[in-house]
């Protein structure tokens, strides 16, 4: 009795042994083989794009990450519509995805960027770090976020004959689909735009807008997040703020619409810190434009009823803003 028991132990330690053997040799072969499949079908899925108009070139295109992960590696990527004019340049890609969640991946993305709409928009731009995540179901994206440290570049805008030159310490944006609508909050750090060859116009600004947009989760997929896909939408703006510090904080929340026309609507409940030093500082930027920039501040001081700071409602109709009845500035359309 006492010689049988260890062997059969024994037996059961190699059958053991023998099973994780054979685990590792049946995992390593489906990593790999799945490694394989992904890299010849999406190589083969882009040539079969090459001539067509959009295109996507991913440079030294590889499968890594065993064996407990597996992404997609570039050493560089880029992209052409030529339909509409427009093309992008990125450097080095990698993306991870754990082997148990692959619908979860974390994506970095070098510099520099150079990214062309012609002939009025160009973007040249670089970064510290870049990374984005998605989260996605069987059927859809559920989250997405990007953000980036140290991004800084130029921005021409060839209609209007501008070359400005921006930076910030951080941004970020996160989208998130909540049922049938879109979700959306971003922020941006110690953000500073000026003309390309000139000083500062106004100090540097720290932003943040936390919004939802209804019946518009399926802006989620892929090539649907654009300034287009909001027209005929609807939603509410939870919160929107802009710190140039100093005190000088504005806040904004309301609902709004937007037409088929891209003209924006909507009904916002403002507050603004320090009116007078609001208008200090945007009369010293934009000289041009100092009796309106006076006209607003004495509207708001009149309406908050000479107090410092003002609470008013600001009403967006058909892309004009209005304080009361008196229109004051013109938003851009999306």
């Amino acid at each position: 009795m006492s010689s049988a028991t260890p062997t059969a132990a024994r037996v059961k330690i190699k059958r053991l042994a023998i099973g994780i053997l054979v685990f590792l040799a049946v995992y390593t072969g489906v990593w790999f083989l799945a490694a394989y499949q992904i890299e010849t079908r999406l190589s083969a899925f882009l040539a079969g794009r090459s001539g067509s108009a959009r295109t996507l070139e991913c440079d030294d295109m590889a499968v890594r990450g065993f064996p407990f992960r597996i992404g997609l590696f570039c050493d560089s990527l880029r992209l052409d519509d030529r339909g509409n004019a427009a093309s992008a340049s990125f450097g080095a890609l990698r993306s991870a995805a754990q082997v148990y969640w692959p619908g979860r991946a974390v994506i970095e993305l070098d510099g520099p960027a150079e990214m062309r709409v012609s002939p009025d928009f160009g973007l040249s731009a670089v970064w510290s770090r870049l990374q984005a995540s998605i989260d996605a179901g069987f059927s859809s994206l559920n989250r997405s976020s990007i953000s980036a440290d140290d991004p800084s570049g130029t921005l021409v805008l060839g209609s209007i004959g501008e070359r400005l030159a921006f930076s910030a310490a951080h941004g970020e944006l996160h989208l998130r689909r909540n049922g049938p609508d879109l979700d959306a909050a971003a922020t941006l750090t110690r953000f500073d735009l000026k003309p390309a060859d000139g000083p500062s116009l106004l100090p540097p600004l720290d932003s943040a807008v936390d919004l939802t947009v209804k019946d518009r989760a399926d802006m989620l997929g892929l090539g649907r997040l654009r300034a287009a896909a909001l027209r005929g939408a609807s939603g509410e703006v939870r919160n929107l703020t802009l710190d140039f510090g100093n005190g000088l904080v504005t806040t904004a929340s309301g609902p709004f619409t937007v037409s088929e026309d891209g003209l924006i609507s909507g009904a916002f409940k403002l507050s603004m810190r320090d009116v007078e030093g609001w208008r200090r500082t945007l009369a010293a930027a934009f000289p041009e434009d100092e009796d309106t920039i006076d006209n607003t501040a004495n509207m708001l001081t009149a309406l908050a009823a000479g107090a410092k700071d003002a609470s008013v409602t600001l009403n967006v109709r058909d892309g004009t803003a209005f304080l009361a009845f008196i229109p004051i500035g013109v938003l851009p359309t999306l």
